[in-house]
C-alpha cells in the first residue's frame, strides 16, 4: 500500500479551482489544517477523507492513493471493454455494476457503463437501462476532468444525454439539451428531425434540416476532396475518378435547375478539373481533355454571372437567400481553377498543364 493522500488533495484541490482557504470554508475547518495536509504533517480522519473524496469526485481508494495488485480502476475498465460484443450483454453489465461498486467515481468504468447500458436498453426498449444510463452520463459530466479521450468532451456527453431522453419519449428535453449544444449546427439535423417528427412542429423543424442540408453539401464536398487528393497522391487515379464522379453527381442533384448556375458550379469546376487530372494520369487522354474542357467552360460561365448565395439550391426554401457561400481558392472560379492546378504540384503533368494554359486562353 503506498499514500500519496498529501499530494492527491493538493492536485485535486488545484483542479477545481480552489485555494486552500476555499476549501477549509467548504469543510468547516482552518485553512492551518488544510495547509498540514497538503504537506503531509497530518491527516484526515475517516469522515474528512470520506468528505474529500466526495468533492473531489473520485473514490476514497484513489484519493489515499491505495491501490491492490489487479484492482486498478483502469486495468478493471479495460478488462471489461475487451468483454464487449464477446459475452452477452448482461454478463457485460454486471461486470460494470461491480466495478462501479468498487470505483463509482471513475470516469472510464462510468462512461463505459452509460454506453453498454444506453445501447442495450435502445436496441431492446427498456427504458429502465435508458433511464440508468441516464443517470450515469450525467455523473460523468462531473467526472470529466479525469478524461484522458481527446474525443471525449462536455458536448460528447450531454448529447448522449439528449439521446437518451428521445429514446425515453421525453422529446421537448431531447430538443433542450440538443440546443444547448448545437455548436455550429452540430445538432441542426437531429433537432430538426425530432421537432418535425416527433414533436409535429414542421414549421420550426424545417428550418434546422435546411440548414443542416446546407452544412451537409459542404462537409460532403470537403469530405470527397480529401479522398479525392488521397487517392491522387497515392497514385490510385481509378479510385480517384470514382470520388470526383460522385462528388459531381451529388452536387449537381443538389440545384434546382441544373442548366442554371449556382455557387456549386465554381466547387464543380474544380471537381472536373481534378477529374481531368486523374483520367490524364491513367491514361484517358481524350476523356480528360472533355472534363478539362468542362471545368473551364463551367467556371467561365460562373464568372460571367457568379452567384454567393442559396439561389437555384434545392431544399433551402425557408432560409434566407442572402445566405452567402465562400471558398479559399480564389475570387473567381477561373483563379480557383488555377489554384487548384497549383495545389497538386507535380501531380499534374507537364504536358496537362500546357493543355490546360491552351485551353483556359
Amino acid at each position: 500500500m503506498e499514500n500519496q493522500l498529501a499530494k492527491n488533495i493538493r492536485e485535486h484541490r488545484k483542479r477545481l479551482g480552489l485555494t486552500q482557504e476555499l476549501l477549509a470554508e467548504r469543510l468547516g475547518i482552518t485553512l492551518g489544517t488544510v495547509s498540514k495536509w497538503e504537506r503531509g504533517e497530518s491527516e484526515p480522519d475517516l469522515g474528512f477523507i470520506m468528505d474529500l473524496a466526495e468533492l473531489f469526485h473520485v473514490s476514497v481508494d484513489a484519493l489515499i492513493g491505495f491501490s491492490m495488485r489487479g484492482a486498478d480502476a483502469d486495468e478493471e475498465a479495460e478488462r471489461i471493454e475487451a468483454l464487449v460484443n464477446q459475452v452477452p450483454f448482461e454478463e457485460v453489465e454486471a461486470e460494470y455494476e461491480n466495478a462501479l461498486r468498487k470505483f463509482p467515481n471513475h470516469f472510464r468504468t462510468v462512461l463505459g457503463a452509460a454506453s453498454i447500458c444506453r445501447r442495450f436498453g435502445t436496441l431492446h426498449r427498456e427504458k429502465s437501462y435508458v433511464r440508468r444510463a441516464l443517470e450515469l452520463y450525467r455523473h460523468a459530466i462531473v467526472l470529466l476532468p479525469q478524461n484522458r479521450d481527446p474525443e471525449i468532451n462536455e458536448v460528447f456527453l450531454r448529447n448522449e444525454i439528449a439521446g437518451c431522453y428521445s429514446e425515453l419519449k421525453d422529446y421537448k428535453k431531447a430538443v433542450e439539451e440538443y440546443k444547448k449544444n448545437n455548436l455550429s449546427g452540430n445538432n441542426n439535423a437531429t433537432i430538426g428531425m425530432v421537432l418535425t417528427r416527433s414533436l409535429k412542429k414542421p414549421e420550426e423543424g424545417i428550418e434546422y434540416t435546411e440548414k443542416a442540408f446546407v452544412i451537409h453539401i459542404s462537409e460532403f464536398t470537403t469530405v470527397l476532396c480529401g479522398y479525392i487528393y488521397y487517392f491522387m497522391v497515392t497514385g490510385n487515379c481509378e479510385r480517384g475518378i470514382r470520388a470526383t464522379e460522385w462528388a459531381i453527381e451529388h452536387l449537381t442533384r443538389s440545384k434546382e435547375d441544373p442548366s442554371r448556375n449556382s455557387f456549386l458550379d465554381k466547387i464543380m469546376s474544380q471537381l472536373y478539373l481534378m477529374q481531368a487530372i486523374l483520367r490524364d494520369s491513367c491514361g484517358q487522354t481524350e476523356k480528360s481533355e472533355e472534363d478539362l474542357r468542362r471545368a473551364v467552360d463551367m467556371a467561365g460561365a460562373f464568372d460571367r454571372g457568379p452567384i454567393y448565395t442559396l439561389e437555384n439550391m434545392i431544399f433551402t426554401e425557408h432560409l434566407p437567400k442572402t445566405w452567402y457561400f465562400y471558398d479559399d481558392s480564389g475570387p473567381t472560379a477561373a483563379e480557383g481553377l488555377r489554384s487548384t492546378l497549383e495545389e497538386v504540384g507535380d501531380l499534374a503533368s507537364a504536358s496537362f498543364r500546357r493543355k490546360f494554359e491552351a485551353t483556359m486562353g
